[in-house]
């Protein structure tokens, strides 16, 4: 994986200490659990056999995994690397030491299915506040991020609405419909197509807000951004003549249609998404105007 300087430094200072998994990309199975730092990131790149100071691994446990490697090489592939955990102090080793015993006492099997959270239903317990923001991940996604162009001077007005972490929560929304919950799913990072949950992103970012819809149409803001971890990830139009506002809360809301692909679409999400300028210490609102760099604005609730 070939990383510019300057985002590798960034990606370095954001791992820390971290612990990793490596996949066959053929069976997704892991088959090496280990540990470095950011020092190892900068000094060897993103190799997936260069991760782990030799130092920190015993000359048969560095063999067995140069040999899984060179076996996937010759396949023309690469190893898949996965961050477990990151930004830890000394309890990476013992983080690195309960995913070995957790990985070696369970048969795994192979499956396309396999990426990070896909399978959280299994168990019981989903909750993972513990994990505060330095949950597992692939190293790709983590790659994508910093790598992401700022967004453009250039367009229409947008509407960006940040999203958290999702809420199971089954409540209403604009035009009679019933919305699950809201927020965003750490899967979608992953998925391989938008289409897939473009309309579970749409109902996180079409209700309910305390927006002023007059400050909206005097801007001729036609589209909302869905913006997770400062990265743009969806991208819809708001169809005209939807607005509703909630009785009791007296928040708004709209119907929504994904756009998935065009001029639009390539200069607001891309392949990886634009990065967004950094929010202001102290924010509430996760709504912000884009009107472009020089006029970029917290969208300030109407008063109610």
């Amino acid at each position: 994986m070939k990383v510019e300087k300057k985002v590798l430094e960034q990606v370095a200072d954001y791992l820390g200490n971290y612990v990793y998994l490596l996949l066959d990309p053929q069976t997704r199975i892991p088959f090496y659990v280990g540990k470095g730092s950011k020092t190892r990131v900068l000094a060897h790149g993103l190799e997936a056999q260069a991760l782990t100071a030799s130092g920190d691994e015993s000359n048969g446990e560095r063999s067995r995994k140069l040999d899984a490697i060179a076996r996937i090489h010759k396949n023309n592939l690469e190893p898949e690397i996965w961050i477990l955990r990151h930004s830890m102090g000394p309890e990476y080793t013992q983080v690195e030491a309960s995913a070995i015993d957790l990985l070696s006492s369970f048969l795994l099997q192979p499956g396309d299915a396999a990426r990070p959270l896909a399978h959280l239903d299994q168990l019981t317990n989903g909750r993972r506040e513990a994990s505060n923001g330095h949950g597992i991940e692939t190293l790709d996604n983590i790659v994508a991020e910093f790598a992401a162009p700022d967004l453009g001077v250039d367009g229409p007005p947008l509407l960006l609405v940040t999203l958290r972490p999702w809420v199971e929560a089954e409540e209403q929304a604009p035009g009679g419909s019933v919305r699950s919950g809201y927020g965003f799913k750490s899967e979608w990072l992953n998925a391989k197509g938008r289409s897939e949950f473009a309309a579970e992103l749409g109902d996180s970012v079409r209700c309910w807000w305390k927006l002023d819809q007059c400050r909206m149409d005097a801007e001729g803001i036609g589209h909302v951004v869905a913006v997770h971890r400062g990265v743009t990830r969806g991208l819809f139009r708001i169809l005209p003549g939807t607005w509703e506002q909630d009785a009791n809360s007296r928040r708004r809301g709209f119907q929504v249609s994904p756009v998935l692909d065009g001029p639009l679409f390539d200069q607001v999400i891309g392949n990886y998404g634009f990065r967004t300028p950094a929010r202001k210490r102290g924010a509430v609102t996760p709504l912000t105007y884009w009107l472009g760099p020089q006029r970029l604005t917290q969208a300030a609730p109407e008063n109610l």
